[in-house]
C-alpha cells in the first residue's frame, strides 16, 4: 500500500497528466487531489493551483490598475525567534515561504517569488478568505442593506431551530455564533469533515447548507469558538442582503474601483449556477492585489482614491472582541470582525492555513503579504510565530528607501 505522500505525489502527476491533455473537468483523480492537496509533497503546488482542481467563481478587475510606487531595498534588519537572533532573510525558508511583499507607505520596498511563482500567480487564501468575509459585510453596512445587529434569520430563514436561531451577524464575525461545531476537517468523525468533503471534495452539497443540521452549544455572544461554518453562512447572509453572488459584488464594489491588477476568484462548491462560492478559505488573488487589500485596510477603508468601507467600520472590525490570546489559542493574537488583532498594538491580520498572512500596522504603515506551504495542525505553530515575530521586525524597520 502507497504511503500518503507517495500517493498525493502520484495523484498531483495524474492531475498535470489530465491537464495537459485537456482534461480538466472533475474526475475521481482530481477529487483525490483535493482530498490531498494539504500533504507535504504538493501543498505548494495546489496552493496555486486551484483553477484546476475546482469550479470557480471569477472576481473581474477594471480597466485601470491603482499603481504601487516601488523604493525597492535589502531587508537589513534582524529579527528575534526561538531564542536567537535571525538575519530577515531567514523567514523565507524557515517559514516555507512561496511570496513576500512589503509596503511602506504605500511603496513596494520588497518583493520576492518562490518555487517558481511569479507575480501573476494566483495563490490561495485559505482562511485570509474570512478577512475579506469581513470587508463584504463592510461594503454591505455602507450600502445599508446589512447592520451587524441585524439577526441572521433576518436573511437566512431556513436556519430556524438550527444552531443559528438567535445569532446576529455581529455574532458570527466574532466566532461567537454559539453554534455546535468543531472546525476539524481533517477528523472524519466531525460535522466540519463530512461539510468538507461533501462540498470542497465531491462537490454533491453546498457547504453552507449544512449549517441547517447545527445545534446550539453556548448562547449567542458569550462564547468564542472558532469555526468556519459562521463565515460560510456570513457569506450566504451577504449574497441574501447584496441580491447578488458575492464574486460579482466583490468585483464591483472593490476589485474594480480599488483598481485590483488582475482576476480574483473563489472555488465554489459545485458547477456553475449551482455552487456557492466557498467564503470559509476558497478565495484566490496574486500577490499584489493581497498588498492592496492591506492597504485598503490600513488607510481606514481608502484606496485608488476612494473610500470604500467606512473608516468606523474599519476601525470596529479590527479591534478586539477577543482579547484573551489563551481563548484564541493564538499566542499574542486576539479576534475580532474575522481579523486577528496583534494585542498590545494596532496591528492586525488577516491569517490562513498553511501560513498565508495579510499583516497591516498602520501605526508604521507598514503591509506584509507571506503566502507559504507550511505544514498544518500542531507542527504550523512554530512557523506561523516565526512569521509573526519577522512582522514585528519588519513592522519596525523603517525601509530604507522607503518615503
Amino acid at each position: 500500500m502507497q504511503s500518503g505522500k507517495v500517493w498525493a505525489v502520484a495523484i498531483a502527476a495524474g492531475l498535470l497528466a489530465a491537464v495537459a491533455v485537456g482534461k480538466a473537468e472533475p474526475s475521481p483523480t482530481v477529487e483525490q487531489y483535493r482530498i490531498h492537496m494539504f500533504d507535504e509533497p504538493v501543498r505548494s503546488l495546489a496552493n496555486r493551483t486551484m483553477e484546476l482542481m475546482f469550479n470557480v467563481a471569477r472576481v473581474e478587475q477594471g480597466d485601470g490598475t491603482a499603481v504601487l510606487p516601488e523604493a525597492v531595498t535589502t531587508l537589513n534588519f534582524t529579527y528575534n525567534f526561538g531564542g536567537k537572533t535571525h538575519p530577515a532573510l531567514d523567514v523565507l525558508e524557515d517559514t516555507h515561504t512561496d511570496a513576500l511583499l512589503i509596503l511602506k507607505s504605500g511603496q513596494v520596498v520588497f518583493e520576492r517569488y518562490l518555487n517558481r511563482s511569479d507575480a501573476q500567480t494566483h495563490f490561495n487564501s485559505y482562511s485570509m478568505a474570512k478577512s475579506i468575509n469581513s470587508i463584504l459585510v463592510g461594503l454591505a453596512v455602507a450600502d445599508g442593506r446589512i447592520h451587524v445587529d441585524d439577526a441572521i434569520l433576518q436573511y437566512v430563514p431556513e436556519l430556524k431551530g438550527s444552531g443559528y436561531d438567535g445569532a446576529t451577524v455581529k455574532n458570527l464575525l466574532e466566532m461567537r455564533s454559539g453554534v455546535d461545531w468543531d472546525d476539524n476537517f481533517f477528523d472524519a468523525h466531525t460535522a466540519s469533515h463530512r461539510a468538507h468533503v461533501a462540498s470542497w471534495v465531491e462537490e454533491k452539497k453546498r457547504y453552507a447548507d449544512a449549517a441547517a443540521g447545527t445545534r446550539r452549544a453556548h448562547p449567542p455572544g458569550s462564547v468564542y469558538n472558532y469555526n468556519t461554518m459562521d463565515a460560510g453562512v456570513i457569506g450566504l447572509v451577504v449574497e441574501r442582503a447584496v441580491g447578488e453572488p458575492i464574486s460579482r459584488y466583490l468585483s464591483r464594489r472593490l476589485w474594480q474601483p480599488g483598481g485590483m491588477q488582475s482576476y480574483g476568484f473563489y472555488v465554489i462548491d459545485g458547477p456553475s449556477g449551482v455552487g456557492r462560492e466557498f467564503s470559509g478559505g476558497g478565495f484566490n488573488a496574486v500577490l499584489r492585489d493581497y498588498g492592496r487589500i492591506g492597504l485598503l485596510m490600513m488607510n481606514e477603508g481608502r484606496l485608488n482614491g476612494r473610500q470604500i468601507l467606512p473608516p468606523d467600520y474599519v476601525v470596529q472590525s479590527t479591534t478586539a472582541s477577543t482579547t484573551n490570546d489563551a481563548e484564541t489559542d493564538m499566542k499574542g493574537l486576539g479576534y475580532s470582525y474575522f481579523w486577528w488583532p496583534v494585542l498590545g498594538s494596532r496591528a492586525f491580520t488577516a491569517l490562513g492555513g498553511e501560513g498565508q498572512f495579510i499583516y497591516v500596522d498602520p501605526t508604521t504603515k507598514t503591509v506584509i503579504v507571506k503566502m507559504s506551504h507550511g505544514p498544518v495542525g500542531p507542527a504550523s505553530v512554530a512557523p506561523e510565530q516565526e512569521a509573526l515575530s519577522f512582522f514585528a521586525a519588519a513592522s519596525r524597520w523603517p525601509g530604507t528607501g522607503a518615503q
